[in-house]
């Protein structure tokens, strides 16, 4: 069973993927998670010490798989192939890549670490691919980064609000990306 500070958490997580960062209050986060207001009390003074709580674990378990899923991959196609669905894992459990919007500056500077740890994986992937002519050797690395960086925002939304087409949208960002990127004509 979860630690009540666990179910405060994820109660305060669900509720700002599902409902907006408005509806995290105390008493909503309490009767969320399953716990007495008091036990909140003790663990978290007011709601902005759950959101900066809820943000760095978010934001380090967030890193932690992606860096594991990417760990067993090996040719940089592959690489893009895995990042693509490990956005799509995470959002569909209503955990966009868009979520950090509302809240307040210090928190979307944290959870901006995902970000670049992101963006890095990709630059990796298109640096490695283009030396070893994986990918076309013209690209450019930053604008490159960019694009798939802003692709991969539009799975997060669309398996976010549609997570029955996963499938789908994850063959297709995967197939437009790759076309993009190689010299190889698409399917």
């Amino acid at each position: 069973m979860a630690s009540a500070q666990d179910r405060i958490i994820e109660a305060a997580l669900n509720l700002i993927a599902h409902q907006g960062l408005s509806a995290v209050t105390m008493v909503e986060v309490a009767r969320t998670a399953g716990v007495a207001r008091a036990t909140l009390y003790n663990h978290y003074p007011d709601v902005p010490s759950i959101l900066a709580d809820a943000t760095t674990r978010h934001n380090d378990q967030a890193i932690s798989g992606l860096r594991q899923t990417l760990a067993i991959t090996g040719s940089p196609t592959e690489i893009i192939e895995q990042l693509v669905r490990y956005i799509a894992a995470i959002s569909s459990h209503g955990h966009t890549l868009e979520t950090h919007h509302g809240l307040p500056p210090v928190l979307r500077h944290q959870l901006g670490a995902f970000d670049d740890e992101l963006e890095t994986q990709i630059k990796r992937a298109l640096d490695t691919g283009t030396s070893t002519g994986e990918f076309r050797s013209n690209l450019n690395l930053e604008t490159a980064t960019k694009l798939i960086r802003h692709m991969l925002n539009a799975v997060s939304e669309l398996i976010a609000t549609s997570p029955d087409d996963a499938p789908r949208i994850v063959e297709d960002t995967t197939q437009t990306i790759l076309a993009a990127i190689t010299d190889r004509p698409s399917a």
